[in-house]
């Protein structure tokens, strides 16, 4: 049965601060000696993630589809051939969405993570579409950076929203739309362009977190966002953790209603997580 993640995350409330831990980075450090998720072998795949879940606890279990692909892609030069064919915008995701083993590949691992973690919200972590379709051009034409507008970035929520829809028999919460810094969404106009995702988010009953909007923005539930994160917002629901929390002792005050989110740096002290984590559950 899936779980409703924001109901969960006020249940959770209820007794002690919620925490949501990105551990990615770390648990390659701590349990792979550096080296990448084993994203080829499920099995593997799916210890490695109970293995930290099991020492972090997150409150929220992610999936990353970016670093999913990374591997992909490293493992698989001719698809990354493939995306830099054309010169178009677009091109490039719509090829690396379209890749139907890489699909067949990801879809197994969602669902294994999903039978075998099914007391925790799962959720699909990904780059928003401005950012994604950016990415994968860059990447596949081997130059720094494109320009991006915000209608190229609808072309690239629709290439998502056909990617999502392969997931529609897995236990899934939600999806997490993940902004670079702060160059997301600044108003609803901008929001607006991933609607296409939004649609199918909201036919499997999804919950859409986003990450990574403007400080002075905070999206409206009736747009389809049911999570705002942010560092600097006080109107987000999900209050990131500052980085140099990790370099000093600070205090960590947690408005009521809200949530942690915390991104561990991959060459934290494990000593030290267990010890920050333990600190930002204590009772509200």
């Amino acid at each position: 049965m899936t779980i409703e993640l924001t109901t969960w995350l006020k249940q959770v409330a209820q007794q002690r601060n919620p925490v949501w831990v990105d551990g990615c980075a770390y648990g390659e450090t701590l349990l792979n000696k550096g080296k990448p998720a084993p994203w080829d072998d499920v099995g593997a795949l799916v210890s490695y993630i109970k293995q930290l879940q099991g020492l972090l606890k997150s409150d929220v279990l992610v999936i990353d589809i970016a670093r999913f692909y990374e591997f992909w892609l490293n493992s698989n030069p001719n698809l990354l051939a493939a995306m830099g064919v054309k010169k178009r915008l677009g091109y490039a995701l719509r090829t690396l969405l379209a890749d139907q083993t890489a699909r067949d590949q990801l879809h197994e691992v969602v669902m294994a993570i999903c039978t075998s973690c099914s007391n925790t919200p799962i959720v699909l972590s990904m780059p928003s579409p401005k950012l994604w379709i950016g990415t994968a051009h860059a990447k596949a034409k081997n130059i720094d950076q494109v320009e991006v507008s915000w209608e190229d970035a609808e072309s690239g929520a629709m290439y998502m929203a056909d990617f999502l829809r392969i997931f529609s028999d897995c236990s899934l919460s939600g999806i997490l739309i993940e902004d670079g810094g702060l160059a997301g969404p600044q108003h609803d106009t901008h929001i607006r362009s991933y609607q296409p995702i939004f649609n199918v988010a909201n036919h499997y009953h999804w919950e859409v977190s986003l990450k990574g909007c403007a400080p002075s923005y905070t999206p409206a539930p009736e747009l389809g966002v049911a999570v705002a994160i942010s560092e600097s917002n006080s109107d987000a629901q999900g209050q990131i953790l500052a980085s140099e929390c990790w370099r000093e002792s600070v205090e960590l005050p947690l408005a009521q209603d809200k949530f942690w989110y915390v991104i561990i740096p991959r060459d934290a002290v494990p000593e030290q997580v267990l010890e920050v984590l333990a600190k930002l559950r204590e009772e509200p």
